[in-house]
């Protein structure tokens, strides 16, 4: 069976972008990737 997911398009300012693009290099992870995993991480602690 297929995952299903949802897009989901969030805007940002230039900077913050920035820093999430050098925090998802030092990761090896990309952007978006990088976003998903800082939401999972923030709801499991919620």
């Amino acid at each position: 069976m297929k995952k299903a997911e949802k897009n989901v398009t969030v805007g940002m300012s230039q900077e913050l972008y920035n820093t999430l693009k050098q925090l998802a290099e030092e990761d090896c992870r990309s952007v978006p990737s990088y976003i998903r995993m800082i939401l999972r991480e923030h709801t499991k602690k919620r």
